[in-house]
C-alpha cells in the first residue's frame, strides 16, 4: 500500500471510532453503517470554515471505502465471515461533480505572482507538464535530463515509470526547471526543506489573500492546471495519444473522455483525423 493511501485509510478510520470504537468487529452490520452515515452527514467542517459546512457524500464515499478494505481483512483471517459495507446500498451517496474550469493563463500568473517562491516553482511545473501534484513536488534533480529536455517521473500514480517532454504542446517548463535547486528536491518547502505535505492547502492560502484584494477572482484547484494543459496541449493541435502517454491515463479513451468536450467542433474533428492517423500508424 502506497504511504499517501495508508494515511489516507487511517484518517478515515479514525471517522469510525467514536460510534464502532467500543464494538466487537462481528456486531458491526448494515444498520449500525447507516446510522454512521447519518451521523456524519450532519456533521460540520470545523477546519475549513468558520461556520462549518457539510461532510461531502464523496468524503464519506472513502471513508467507506477504507472500512471495506478493513472488514475485508478481518474477514480474511477469520474475524468475520462478510463484510457489511459491500451489503450496504451506498448509491444513496451520489457524489455531485462540479464541472472542471481550466484556470486561465492569466489567472494562474496571478496566484504565482503572489505566491512564494517555492510555492510558485511547483505551479509552474505543474501548469507547464500537466503533472499529478506528488509528481511535481517530490520531483528531484537527478529526474531531470538536461541533455534530452526529458524528465522521469518515478513516484506515479499507477507506480509505473514514464517519462515525459518538458517542452510540448501544453507548455515549455524549461524556465522552472532551470531556476529548482541543483541537487535534491528542485522545490522543496522552505519550513522544512522535504516535498511539500500540504501543498493544496497553502495555494489555497495565496487565493484567499487574493480574493481579499479582488473579489471577482476565480479560484481553481491544483488539479485544473492539469486540466489547463491539457486542454492547452488539444488545442494546439497536439496528439492526442502522446497527451495519454504524457498524462499517464490508462487509455486514450481516458484522455478523450475527460478533454475533448472543451474543445470545438473543427478541433474535435481535427483531434480524431489525428487520432486515426495515429492509430494507423
Amino acid at each position: 500500500m502506497k504511504p499517501s493511501v495508508r494515511t489516507r485509510y487511517l484518517s478515515s478510520i479514525r471517522n469510525f471510532n467514536d460510534r464502532f470504537g467500543s464494538l466487537l468487529i462481528a456486531s458491526i452490520g448494515t444498520r449500525e453503517i447507516a446510522e454512521w452515515v447519518r451521523s456524519r452527514k450532519a456533521t460540520k467542517k470545523v477546519t475549513r470554515l468558520e461556520c462549518g459546512e457539510e461532510i461531502s457524500n464523496s468524503s464519506i464515499q472513502r471513508d467507506l471505502t477504507a472500512l471495506s478494505r478493513l472488514m475485508s481483512f478481518c474477514c480474511s483471517i477469520g474475524w468475520r465471515t462478510d463484510n457489511p459495507v459491500q451489503s450496504f446500498d451506498r448509491t444513496i451517496l451520489r457524489v455531485r461533480r462540479q464541472p472542471k474550469r481550466p484556470p486561465t493563463l492569466q489567472e494562474i500568473d496571478i496566484v504565482m505572482q503572489a505566491a512564494p517562491a517555492g510555492v510558485a516553482g511547483v505551479l509552474g511545473i505543474l501548469a507547464t507538464t500537466g503533472m499529478r501534484l506528488a509528481e511535481a513536488v517530490n520531483l528531484d534533480r537527478d529526474q531531470v535530463d538536461s541533455r534530452k529536455r526529458q524528465i522521469l517521473l518515478t513516484k506515479t500514480k499507477t507506480s509505473r515509470p514514464r517519462a515525459i517532454a518538458w517542452a510540448t504542446p501544453g507548455g515549455d517548463a524549461t524556465a522552472y526547471l532551470e531556476a529548482g535547486n541543483k541537487e535534491g528536491l528542485l522545490y522543496p518547502s522552505e519550513t522544512t526543506q522535504l516535498a511539500y505535505a500540504n501543498f493544496s492547502s497553502n495555494v489555497g492560502q495565496v487565493q484567499r489573500r487574493i480574493l481579499k484584494e479582488n473579489p471577482f477572482f476565480q479560484r481553481f484547484g491544483v488539479h485544473d492546471l492539469r486540466h489547463a494543459f491539457a486542454v492547452r496541449w488539444l488545442k494546439a493541435g497536439g496528439n492526442i495519444y502522446r497527451l495519454a502517454r504524457h498524462l499517464g491515463h490508462s487509455s486514450v479513451k481516458v484522455t478523450e473522455q475527460n478533454y475533448l468536450g472543451y474543445l470545438t467542433v473543427e478541433e474535435q474533428e481535427r483531434v480524431q483525423f489525428s487520432s486515426e492517423q495515429g492509430a494507423l500508424d
